[in-house]
This record gives structure tokens, sequence and C-alpha cells, in this order.
């Protein structure tokens, strides 16, 4: 299934992804010929393929890379390979843009009168290829989506709702604060309210809603001292212009 990147890439050998010697060392060559994220004399770790360790040497080369995934993903070598060989490629084209944004995709010079900047590459998408779908299935299964419609329209339009509801820069962002908080569980009925309506569900609901509403102030706070910072930060480099004769902005 990756013929086609690894020729794209000049890697010159068979490769298997469920052969743990043929995935390692596919690791270390990505990492020397096309990703470079290490500097060369930081790479023997990952090089030294035989040690017990480099299954964590490879978790801490992925998370340094952004892997988008979780721990258990990290064990299946398809989904690694499939996403660090298309790694490889982004950096390949980086590399060499100029190289490659003349060349169509017969092989032959490109003359640039073909190809409309604006045109959007979705709309020449076959929604109702198998292609399509068979790919649309494999992404739902890695998100944990169910997929018991047959409309692939719908099934990419689930995917586009979990990927920018828990996938998006700020979802994980989020996500990892909340891990990271040390909350305290506790019984409503502990809470204090301050008064009483002498009517047990009345009491509740105001206890409810009163922490709601202390969450709504501490989001505010959290907002307002936001902002306090971006200015101070601002306003505490001006710059000089000596040419105006002022200082500041």
């Amino acid at each position: 299934m990756f013929k086609r990147k690894l020729i794209a890439l000049d890697y010159g050998k068979d490769y298997n992804p469920q052969d743990e010697n043929q995935f390692r060392h596919m690791v270390v060559w990505l990492e020397d010929m096309k990703i470079r994220l290490y500097p060369i004399d930081e790479r023997q770790n990952l090089r030294d393929t035989q040690t017990p360790q480099w299954e964590q040497v490879l978790s801490k080369y992925l998370q340094d890379l952004k892997f988008p995934y979780n721990n258990e993903t990290i064990k299946d070598r398809v989904v690694v390979s499939d996403w660090l060989i298309g790694c490889a490629i982004r950096f390949e084209y980086g590399d060499n843009v100029d190289k490659y944004k003349t060349v169509s995709l017969n092989g032959q010079q490109n003359n640039h009168t073909s190809s409309n900047p604006n045109e959007n590459p979705l709309e020449k998408i076959d929604f109702a290829s198998e292609e399509f779908r068979n790919g649309m299935l494999k992404l739902c299964e890695l998100l944990q989506i169910p997929t018991k419609s047959n409309d692939t329209t719908a099934i990419l339009r689930a995917v586009s709702k979990v990927i920018t509801t828990k996938l998006s820069k700020e979802a994980l962002e989020k996500s990892q604060i909340k891990e990271q908080g040390s909350g305290v569980d506790f019984s409503i009925e502990q809470m204090s309210l301050g008064f009483d309506t002498t009517d047990k569900i009345i009491n509740e609901a105001a206890k409810v809603l009163r922490l709601l509403y202390i969450q709504d102030l501490r989001t505010l706070q959290t907002k307002i001292n936001e902002t306090i910072v971006n200015v101070q930060s601002f306003v505490a480099d001006p710059r000089t212009d000596s040419k105006l004769g002022k200082i500041g902005y």
C-alpha cells in the first residue's frame, strides 16, 4: 500500500510495516534522508534499533513530530508508517518546491495555463467512488465513528465534525488542561447555599445555578486576566524612533 509513496521518496526496497525490523529501519531512513528533525549527533538513540528502549525512543520522536494520535495508535505500525511517509513527502516537497510545481501529472512540463489557483480540489473528488468510501471507512474506524450510513457525504460530515470538535488545536489544548487539572468530587448537598427556600428541590436547583454563575465569573476573570497580560506586554516594550523624537508607538 506504500509502494507509490516510497517510489516518490526514492526508497529502493520492498517494505512490510508488519515486519518490525523493516519498520524500525524505515523510521531511521526517513529521519536521516527526508525528515531530519534532529541534528545528526542526536539521532543515535533512534538508529540503535536493537535497544530494548527503542519503543520509548520512537514515542518521544513521534511526540516531537507532533504525531496527532494517542499511545495506542502508536502501536499500529501501518498507521505510523503511513503518517511518517506522508510527513516525509511533505518535507521533500518543501525542499524542492520549484522542482515539483512545474511538473504535471503525466511528467511533462506544466505551462501554468491549465490550472486555476482558485480552484477547489474537493470539487474533483468522486464522493460516490468505492475508493473514497473505503478511505472514509478506514478513517471512521481510526476515529471510532459508527458507519451505519451508506451516504459517503454524510460520513464525511461526521468525520469533519469529530475532527473539528475533538482534534483541533483548541480542543486538544482544552483536553490537556482538563487532564492536568486536580478536580475534587463533592456532593451538592454539602454545598452551602446561604439561604433556605424550605424546598429541597428548589434549594438544589439554586445551588446548581450558583455554581454555573461562579463558573461564568471565573471564565470572565480568566479572559480579563489574559487581556491585561496582552496589554501589558504591548505597552511594556516601547520602540524608540529617534527620527520622530519620541518614544512609544
